[in-house]
């Protein structure tokens, strides 16, 4: 199947290893590592709250707000994911985050921050949602792992430094105020490079009569699908990522540890497995990887109950979740694309996308709760069993692949090798 089957609304990029493929996949990337390090410095939110007055309970309510508007924009990025290419979409929403950022800057509390906080998070819904669909159509099934490693990798990178940058300017006359308006700045520059993406080569037309499986019928039968494991999946890694990404700079105050320790550490992992370890992992059955992936993440995190105060068992715990993250979410992902029917492809990446965005806004809001409520443990300890939840899921959707192989392997009388684009 061609890469342009997929989603023909985006520019017509070339084939691999021509000129304005690479151009415009070097534009992306680069739209997408400045928008994560705005998003990574506006990670200082909930610091912010704390230190005027407020909890990590009253923080989670700002995202939160975003929810439903977020589902909606995704929404109808489902409906349609043609009627807007999707780079042109996502330099937009990048703009909507910039400005949001800089008006954050000004000194917003209360019920004008949530306000910025619906803008911050619906625009970065779509941000999310939309960059792995304009990756999707410029690669083939057998690439789409790597390449999502390679997007999801430049935003990890992005989303590590920013904190780290952010503390640093926090420390100057700036303050956390003039960190935000530096965010908005980053996140502009961010939305140029990706609106330039479609000067690599002018954009294709529109296809005419009907493009995809109606809706309903779409969100029905993806639920059906093989594709729903690893959609869940792909749902729970949204719950860790959030909480642990979060309230990093609160558990650090709490404790005494510095945060840039787990950001600098987790963002080392997270480039080392998406651009060294999940490549490497090409040839093993995606199921088998994201499963051990899984155990990795649900060992990480389950040592965070164990770090007390010593930044070298911060900083390896950090590193852990890094690397079993790093390595299973755009696995995870590139399945629930390679395990939908061609007719389901161009929505699915938009349903995982409304599904990890509707978690990543409305999870802060449960996990401040429990934080204000029982303290830094409690949380470690839900997050531990919605890890070993995923690793159930993993574990079982493994073991029926590999059954699945073997009976088709004994009923054509040969066993073919498994090989890491398998559907």
């Amino acid at each position: 199947m061609s890469n342009h089957e997929i989603v023909t609304a985006s520019p017509d990029l070339g084939h691999p290893g021509h000129g304005p493929r690479t151009a415009a996949i070097a534009l992306l990337l680069a739209g997408s590592f400045l928008v994560s390090l705005a998003f990574g410095m506006l990670l200082l939110l909930p610091l912010y709250v704390v230190l005027r007055g407020g909890t990590e309970g009253d923080f989670g309510l700002i995202p939160a707000a975003a929810t439903l508007t977020a589902v909606v924009a995704i929404g109808a990025i489902i409906r349609d994911p043609e009627r807007i290419p999707p780079h042109r979409l996502v330099a937009i929403a990048i703009a909507l985050y910039a400005g949001a950022a800089a008006l954050v800057s000004t000194g917003l509390i209360g019920l004008p921050l949530i306000g910025m906080g619906v803008v911050l998070g619906t625009s970065w819904a779509v941000v999310y949602t939309g960059s792995p669909m304009v990756m999707s159509a410029m690669v083939t099934d057998a690439e789409r792992g790597a390449f999502f490693g390679y997007l999801t990798g430049t935003q990890q990178l992005g989303i590590g430094l920013g904190p780290v940058l952010a503390r640093t300017l926090a420390e100057t006359p700036l303050g956390l105020q003039g960190v935000f308006l530096a965010a908005g700045a980053i996140g502009l520059a961010g939305s140029v490079a990706t609106a330039l993406i479609g000067r690599t080569r002018p954009p294709a037309t529109r296809r005419s009569g009907p493009t995809t499986v109606p809706v309903r019928v779409s969100l029905v039968r993806i639920a059906g699908s093989p594709a729903a494991t690893p959609l869940a999946i792909v749902v729970l890694f949204a719950c860790l990522f959030t909480a642990m990404t979060t309230f990093q700079t609160t558990f650090g105050r709490s404790t005494g540890l510095d945060y840039a320790i787990y950001y600098v550490s987790y963002t080392v992992a997270v480039i080392v497995a998406r651009f060294v370890v999940g490549p490497a992992l090409r040839r093993f059955d995606p199921a088998a990887v994201i499963a051990g992936s899984v155990g990795i993440v649900c060992l990480a995190t389950l040592s965070f109950l164990a770090i007390g105060t010593n930044p070298i068992f911060y900083a390896a715990a950090a590193a852990t979740l890094g690397l079993g993250y790093g390595v299973g979410l755009p696995a995870a992902q590139a399945q629930v694309v390679n395990a939908s029917d061609e007719a389901l492809r161009p929505r699915a990446l938009p349903v995982a996308g409304l599904l990890f965005q509707a978690a990543v806004l409305s999870f802060p809001l449960v996990a401040g709760f429990v934080i204000s409520a029982l303290g830094y443990t409690a949380m470690f300890t839900m997050l531990v069993a919605l890890g070993l939840t995923q690793g159930v899921l993993a574990a079982s959707w493994w073991l029926g692949r590999r059954a699945g192989t073997s009976e088709a392997s004994a009923a054509h009388g040969s066993t073919p090798p498994v090989r890491g684009n398998q559907k």
